[in-house]
């Protein structure tokens, strides 16, 4: 009877063991994201290589129009119709704001887009799929 114990604890305690790691594996991939420093995945999903050239911060002026603030970093990174890349800018946020990407179309014409519409804190992540008509945002950014 005291085996029939002892092996009942030991496989109830690897069994514990597993559901704990399986569920911080998760946690680590998507949960914990949005508190790190803020990246951003772009993808290409147009026909066209596209220039991505510059993020930055955006905060609201007294007009309430946005305005970009002087915390930017200047990139020059082509990336190929169907290829994808992370940047992890360094930006410095003072209180409210967001953060937006500017890059080249294929027609040669600047394109802003805001790619975390609020943040205090410059953290979390967001993933921009560039397509021909448009540009679809999905974020995750504090």
């Amino acid at each position: 009877m005291n085996k029939k114990l002892l092996v009942s604890i030991v496989i109830g305690s690897l069994f514990l063991i597993i559901i704990i790691a399986v569920g911080l594996n998760s946690l680590r991939g998507g949960f914990l994201s949005q508190f790190q420093s803020f990246s951003l995945t772009v993808i290409n999903d147009s026909d066209f290589e596209v220039e991505l050239v510059e993020m930055g911060v955006l905060q609201s002026a007294d007009s309430g129009n946005s305005i970009e603030e002087k915390s930017k970093q200047t990139y020059s990174i082509p990336l190929e119709s169907g290829k994808q890349t992370v940047i992890k800018p360094r930006l410095s946020i003072t209180g409210e704001g967001g953060i937006y990407l500017k890059y080249i179309d294929a027609t040669g014409e600047n394109i802003r887009k805001t790619v975390c519409s609020y943040t205090e804190s410059g953290s979390g992540y967001t993933i921009a799929t560039i397509t021909n008509n448009n540009v679809q945002i999905q974020e995750k950014c504090n």
